[in-house]
């Protein structure tokens, strides 16, 4: 798997900030600060992988579907 080389977000930092704090489901919401992070950030998969306790393919794999 070569994995995401180029995310396009096209949700404004503070949008996703909003995004984050309003949602109530934990799922929706983690993929909502991998997002935040990428865009904000700049942090890598396997940094975001690390943070939120997942591992790094699974983090790609949300960033494949946006």
């Amino acid at each position: 798997m070569a994995g995401v080389t180029h995310i396009d977000i096209q949700e404004s930092v503070e949008e996703l900030e909003v995004l984050v704090r309003q949602q109530n489901n934990a799922r929706i919401k983690e993929r909502l600060q991998a997002l935040y992070m990428i865009k904000n950030q700049g942090i890598s998969v396997c940094a975001i992988a690390k943070i939120l306790g997942k591992h790094r393919s699974t983090v790609q794999r949300w960033l494949e579907d946006v």
